[in-house]
């Protein structure tokens, strides 16, 4: 243990059979990381771990009363003893990393879609910001990249559990709160590069270059968007890095995208050959999102044949451009979507006028959205520009308010709005049920901003809330057209 911590342990600790960082979790015989968190010590809990049978406290100070162990970096600490005591699974495994801004969890679908295809269900994983998958069974994520217990101990399951490839979805704080350190990686791909997290990060160069450690610690391939400016960095920075896209030099390139059958079709030209790929999934970036998935696939040996297939038959991503079929009774499309950005808020919007130009001439885009609170704020006002230049209804609405005030958070979203044809309706329940009553037979309604997710972070505390379950309870009421 010593030489995982690289410090000296105390002599009276011989060997620790599990690690968190939560006293809460602490079990007999177990060691307690006192991490420096956001908005409390971790060392202010050592007590309540020592109660509950902790015989290790790892700390970055010394805690009188307590077996400790001093680190430099407790996160750090944690993430060495994770990977230890449940026995360095990501070496069992192979493990294929997912970074970016937008694009991660849809690209961890289709690749996982395709391992399954190739391997069976039971021999694949997923972790994602909306679930995690062991095989068969699933059961709804608390983050992207959980804490590094979480990690480890997920994919420790997945070996127990017969699993042999994994697709690990990997976000900037994964990295940077050293959450996966220690995974091995058998291949990375990288999927674009837009404002977010600076709240965490500071400056955008920050957030690239934390992203890019990803690329920095895998060994197999790796893959990066061409047609971002990030991914070709990446790719002239990082030796071996192979491309994807639509511009003329990419290994894998995007040719002769188009709309058919309700889904969206086009030709990946890879290095050994022309694949023709349909999808279910509509919108240019869902295409570089297969593009992406699919050429890290082909690059580990997958089969093609089995590979076409899988990406035909995927079912919908939990989230992303969801579409409600309770609507559709109503001759409405209505699609839930996590967009919080004004990057992926207009990437999604973009799709959404696609869709309502092959319905009929009087087809609108109502747009149900609101931005995150305690989060960087200079994006509210580009949201607002964003909805009012593609929708043609937009509704301003609570998103994770968190302890800002939810209408402060609105206002500043409306400052870049065109105030003609936006409301402000901050229940967000409301606000749904607004867009709803105002859409006719052919309208399309968007719900953004929450996409998976099941509860909705308030002032005043946390509240149970789904979208897509409001929109069809609210449909449920709504006499069919």
């Amino acid at each position: 243990m010593s030489e995982t911590l690289g410090v000296p342990v105390p002599e009276s600790v011989e060997s620790v059979c599990a690690v968190t960082h939560d006293s809460r979790d602490v079990v007999p015989g177990g060691a307690f990381v006192a991490i420096p968190g956001f908005l409390a010590d971790g060392v202010d809990f050592v007590p309540q771990a020592m109660e509950r049978g902790a015989v290790l406290v790892v700390a970055e100070r010394e805690v009188p009363g307590a077996p400790t162990v001093v680190v430099p970096d407790a996160r750090v600490a944690l993430a060495r003893l994770a990977v230890e005591v449940t026995g360095r699974p990501s070496e069992k495994l192979t493990v294929y990393g997912i970074t970016g801004t937008n694009g991660k969890t849809t690209s961890s679908y289709v690749l996982h879609a395709i391992l399954s295809a190739a391997h069976g269900t039971e021999h694949t994983g997923l972790m994602t910001t909306a679930e995690i998958v062991v095989g068969k069974d699933r059961e709804v994520a608390v983050r992207t990249t959980g804490e590094a217990p979480v990690v480890q101990g997920n994919l420790a399951r997945m070996v127990d559990a017969g699993v042999s490839h994994v697709v690990l979805e990997t976000s900037s704080h994964g990295i940077h709160l050293h959450r996966v350190l220690g995974t091995r990686y058998a291949a990375a791909l990288f999927t674009n590069l837009t404002r977010d997290h600076i709240d965490l990060h500071g400056t955008m160069e920050d957030y690239y270059l934390t992203k890019r450690r990803l690329f920095e610690w895998t060994d197999g391939p790796k893959l990066a968007n061409i047609d971002d400016g990030y991914g070709r960095r990446i790719a002239d920075e990082i030796p071996g890095t192979l491309t994807f896209g639509l511009a003329e030099g990419a290994d894998y390139r995007i040719v002769a995208e188009r709309v058919e059958g309700g889904g969206t079709a086009f030709e990946l030209h890879t290095p050994d050959g022309v694949l023709e790929l349909r999808t279910p999934l509509l919108g240019d970036y869902n295409v570089h999102n297969v593009a992406g998935a699919s050429a890290i696939a082909l690059e580990m040996g997958m089969d093609r044949d089995t590979l076409v297939r899988a990406v035909e038959q995927m079912g919908q991503v939990p989230g992303r451009f969801e579409r409600v079929p309770a609507a559709m009774e109503h001759g409405l499309e209505v699609v839930v979507d996590y967009a919080h950005t004004d990057i992926g808020l207009e990437a999604v919007l973009d799709v959404a006028r696609d869709v309502a130009a092959t319905r009929n001439a009087g087809s609108r885009v109502i747009c149900v959205y609101g931005a995150a609170g305690d989060r960087d704020k200079a994006k509210r006002p580009l949201m607002g520009q964003v909805a009012s230049r593609l929708a043609d209804v937009a509704i301003i609405t609570t998103d994770d308010a968190y302890s800002e005030d939810p209408q402060a958070i609105a206002d500043e979203v409306a400052t870049g709005a065109d105030l003609s044809r936006t409301t402000i309706v901050l229940d967000r329940r409301k606000a749904i049920e607004q867009a709803l009553g105002q859409a006719h037979a052919g309208d399309v309604v968007v719900v953004a901003g929450k996409g998976h997710e099941r509860v909705q972070h308030l002032p005043t505390g946390d509240v149970d809330f789904h979208d897509a379950t409001v929109v069809t309870e609210i449909l449920g009421t709504r006499v069919s057209a």
